[in-house]
């Protein structure tokens, strides 16, 4: 009986490790979504980011803008955001071998803060040329 008892001690245990050991995973994949969601949202900004840097590249060499100081900044503040993009990138890593899960998940947890910056610093940039574009459009 005491074997008994014992055993299923340890295969309580067991579970109990097993279940822990899914849920850290889980909840690093969890964290690591978030951070690729944010990111291919940040994309598509980026590509957003360009298609007015031509635009504006456009606007400039076939009308007579007179605010061309303006589009300079504007055109200046989509190539840094692009280039925060692509730095983030760079340097964004998902190999976690031999790393402890609380270090994985504050790794993550930096990193989204970081890419959400750089989303934020891209809609303001794609924001600002758009409605430059939209104003100055013939």
């Amino acid at each position: 009986m005491k074997i008994i008892n014992n055993f299923y001690r340890i295969a309580a245990v067991a579970v109990l490790l097993l279940s822990a050991c899914t849920n850290t995973k889980q909840q690093e994949k969890d964290a690591l979504n978030e951070v690729i969601k944010v990111h291919d949202d940040a994309m598509a900004k980026s590509e957003k980011a360009m298609k007015n840097k031509m635009l504006l590249d456009s606007l400039t060499k076939t009308s007579a803008l007179k605010d061309t100081a303006n589009v300079a900044s504007i055109v200046s503040n989509l190539s840094t955001a692009d280039k925060a993009m692509e730095d983030w990138m760079h340097q964004f890593n998902v190999d976690y071998t031999g790393k402890a899960h609380e270090e994985v998940m504050q790794y993550l947890a930096d990193q989204k803060k970081k890419v959400v910056q750089v989303n934020n610093r891209l809609n303001a940039a794609v924001n600002q040329s758009d409605q430059f574009i939209v104003t100055n459009k013939k």
